[in-house]
C-alpha cells in the first residue's frame, strides 16, 4: 500500500494501482451508473496529453527527457494497455476533471516507473505540474471529445455508406415491380418498390451529409485556452503545436480554434452533431416502419416483402416470425432521440466562461453514434441486405386497391372518379368495369392510360 494526501485529507491505496487520489475520491463519490470510459475516450485523451507534452517540449518548457517518457506512457495508453486503470463513471464531477485527473495519475506513474521511481512519488513526476503542464481540465476535456467524436464517427460513416449502396442497389432490382402507393395508409396512385428504396436512399444520403457537415465544426480546438479561455499558463504558440501533433497522430485536419474563450463556453457545435445523429435515426426509424408494415402478415396484413428470418417470433405461436431487426432499430432511434434531448438541455446549461455539462453530452453523443453505427450494421446486414418482394401477395393488392383511379380524374373528373369509386365498393364491381359504362373512355384508352404500370 501506498499513501497519498490532497487538502482534504490522506487516502491508501493498493500499489499495484496506476491511479491516485483524485480518481480514488471520484471512484468513492460517482457510483451511479457503473459505466466507464470506453477505449475510444482513453485513446482521445491518451493523444492529446502527447500532443501537449509535445507542445511544451517544443516552446521549451519541458525537458526532452520527460518528454519523452510521458510521451512513451501516452502510446501505452494508445495501445490499450491501462485501460483497467480508468475507473470513473461516466456521470462525474462537472466539466471531466474527475477523468482528466484518473488519465494524469495513470501517466503520472507509468513516467515514475519508467524513470526508476516508485508510484505515487510526484515529486519526480506530477500529475498536475508535470502531465497537465499548460493544461486545464477546461481545454483538455472538451478536445478530448471532440477527437473521440473525430474517431468514433470513421464507423459510422462506413456503416451507413454501406447501407446506401445497398439501397442504391436495391433501387434497381426492385424498378418494375409495380405496388399500391398508399397515403393516410390509404390506397394511392402506383409507385414501384424500387421507388420507396430510391427514397429511403435520399433520405438517408441528405441527413448523413449534414453529419459530414457538422464535424467540420468538431475539427475546431480550444487546447491552449485553459482555465478560461485566456490560454493563462501556456507559453507561445503552444497552440499551434498541440494542434498539429493531433492532427498528426490522427490523421486528421483539426485546427487551431479562431475563439477559445468562445469555444469553451459555446457547446453548440456538440448540439449539431447530435441533431445530425437524430436526424438520421428519425430517416432510419421511418424505414424501419416501413418495413414493419410492409412484412405485416403474412396470411392478414400487407406482406409485399419478405424480412430475413433471423429467429423465432413467439414462445405461443408456432412459426411466427416477427420483423426483429427492424424493432430493434427503432429502439435505437428512439434511445438517440433521447440522447438529444439530454444533449441540448446541457449544451445550454453552461454559465459565465464554462459549461460544466460536458461529460454528460459526451456521454451521449457518444453511445448515440455507437448505437447507431452498429444498429445500421445490424439493419443492413440482418434486414435489408435480403429483402425480397412477395409478389403474390402485391398482384392482389393491386387489384383490390383503388388508389389509381386518380390517373382518370383529367378524363372523367374527380367528382364522378368518386362516385365510381364508391360504387366499386358498394357492388364489389372493378374501377375499368364502371370506367367503360361511362362510354367516355374506351378500351384501348384505358390501356394506355395505364400502360406504364404494366
Amino acid at each position: 500500500m501506498r499513501t497519498e494526501r490532497d487538502v482534504i485529507g490522506e487516502v491508501s491505496i493498493d500499489d499495484n494501482i496506476y491511479y491516485g487520489i483524485n480518481t480514488y475520491r471520484a471512484m468513492k463519490n460517482f457510483q451511479i451508473s457503473g459505466i466507464k470510459s470506453d477505449f475510444d475516450h482513453i485513446k482521445s485523451m491518451a493523444i492529446v496529453k502527447k500532443a501537449a507534452a509535445y507542445a511544451n517540449y517544443r516552446a521549451g518548457k519541458m525537458k526532452e527527457n520527460i518528454y519523452n517518457h510521458i510521451s512513451a506512457a501516452c502510446d501505452k495508453l494508445i495501445r490499450g494497455e491501462f485501460n483497467n486503470q480508468f475507473v470513473v463513471d461516466v456521470f462525474q464531477a462537472g466539466a471531466g476533471t474527475s477523468f482528466n485527473m484518473n488519465t494524469n495519475e495513470i501517466l503520472a506513474n507509468i513516467v515514475l516507473e519508467s524513470i526508476g521511481h516508485k508510484k505515487g512519488e510526484y515529486n519526480y513526476a506530477h500529475p498536475n505540474d508535470v502531465i497537465n503542464m499548460s493544461q486545464s481540465t477546461n481545454d483538455i476535456y472538451p478536445t478530448m471529445m471532440r477527437v473521440n467524436i473525430m474517431l468514433k464517427s470513421q464507423g459510422l460513416i462506413e456503416n451507413t455508406e454501406l447501407l446506401l449502396d445497398v439501397l442504391k442497389e436495391k433501387s434497381g432490382e426492385f424498378k418494375d415491380i409495380y405496388k399500391t402507393g398508399r397515403t393516410h395508409l390509404q390506397d394511392a396512385v402506383r409507385v414501384t418498390l424500387g421507388d420507396d428504396f430510391n427514397a429511403y436512399y435520399y433520405g438517408v444520403n441528405r441527413s448523413l451529409n449534414e453529419f459530414k457537415n457538422s464535424l467540420n465544426y468538431i475539427l475546431e480546438l480550444n487546447i491552449g485556452g485553459t482555465a478560461v479561455g485566456n490560454g493563462a499558463n501556456t507559453p507561445e504558440h503552444y497552440k499551434e503545436y498541440a494542434v498539429d501533433k493531433i492532427s498528426e497522430l490522427t490523421g486528421m485536419n483539426f485546427r487551431v480554434s479562431e475563439n477559445t474563450m468562445g469555444l469553451m463556453q459555446f457547446m453548440t457545435d456538440f448540439a449539431r452533431v447530435m441533431n445530425a445523429l437524430a436526424n438520421i435515426s428519425l430517416d432510419l426509424s421511418k424505414i424501419a416502419d416501413d418495413l414493419r408494415l410492409l412484412y405485416s402478415g403474412p396470411g392478414s396484413g400487407l406482406h409485399e416483402i419478405i424480412l430475413p428470418a433471423v429467429q423465432q417470433g413467439s414462445s405461443i405461436m408456432p412459426g411466427k416470425i416477427n420483423p426483429s431487426i427492424a424493432e430493434a432499430m427503432n429502439m435505437i432511434c428512439n434511445s438517440i432521440l433521447g440522447s438529444q434531448e439530454a444533449v441540448n438541455y446541457s449544451v445550454k446549461g453552461g454559465q459565465l466562461e464554462l459549461n460544466v455539462m460536458m461529460p454528460g453530452m459526451d456521454y451521449e453523443i457518444s453511445k448515440s453514434i455507437d448505437r447507431l453505427s452498429n444498429g445500421i450494421k445490424m439493419l443492413n446486414e440482418k434486414a435489408i441486405s435480403g429483402i425480397k418482394p412477395d409478389l403474390n401477395k402485391i398482384r392482389e393488392n393491386i387489384e383490390r386497391s383503388f388508389g389509381s383511379a386518380a390517373l382518370l380524374n383529367p378524363y372523367l373528373g374527380y367528382d364522378t372518379m368518386a362516385q365510381i369509386v364508391e360504387e366499386a365498393l358498394e357492388t364489389g364491381k372493378s374501377i375499368k368495369e364502371l370506367v367503360l359504362k361511362t362510354g367516355k373512355i374506351d378500351e384501348k384508352k384505358y390501356s394506355e392510360i395505364f400502360s406504364f404500370m404494366k
